[in-house]
């Protein structure tokens, strides 16, 4: 077993995941078993995000479920939902507030990284009304799903994706 493996298992396992997982369950969504971002922070700390299995998003469909696991510890910190739509979750809004963060990147690239993922985010989801006009809903989604993990991963550096590709996705949708 990785070291990837033993911390989604443990993440996996946590309460604080299971919690989360059942919360969004009673709204219809499915986190898949596998994450789809998968980084070393500084300080011992792992961001794991999962996708959720959504298709088709509207403001408000969660699209992600976001661990933060502490490799000092071992254990979960926390889990989070991402949703579709311009908001974004509140302490990447306030990258100032007095909570602890887990900076995507080292200073001094981190919070500036953050601050582009929330102007992308807003910015993205104009995009994509204007495109659910004119590609139907389906393919839309299917875009702004993709574009959400490539800016995600950039927020973080890049190279951080685990067995999945945005660009092809983006390509097969608009083919």
């Amino acid at each position: 077993m990785t070291d990837r493996d033993r911390i989604v298992a443990a993440i996996r396992a946590s309460g604080n995941f299971q919690s989360e997982v059942r919360y969004v369950g009673r709204g219809g969504y499915v986190v898949a078993d596998a994450p789809r971002l998968f980084k070393h922070l500084e300080h011992g700390l792992v961001r794991v995000v999962f996708p959720t299995t959504a298709t088709l998003v509207s403001e408000g469909t969660v699209v992600a479920l976001v661990c933060l696991w502490d490799s000092n510890e071992g254990y979960n910190i926390y889990a989070h939902t991402i949703c579709a739509g311009a908001g974004v979750n509140i302490l990447l809004r306030a990258v100032d507030h007095p909570l602890p963060q887990a900076l995507p990147q080292p200073l001094p690239d981190g919070p500036r990284a953050i601050r582009q993922f929330v102007a992308w985010k807003e910015a993205a989801w104009v995009r994509f009304l204007n495109e659910e006009l004119d590609l139907g809903a389906a393919r839309a989604s299917r875009i702004w799903i993709a574009n959400f993990w490539k800016a995600l991963d950039r927020m973080f550096g890049g190279g951080n994706l685990v067995g999945f590709d945005p660009d092809a996705e983006i390509r097969a949708a608009e083919g």
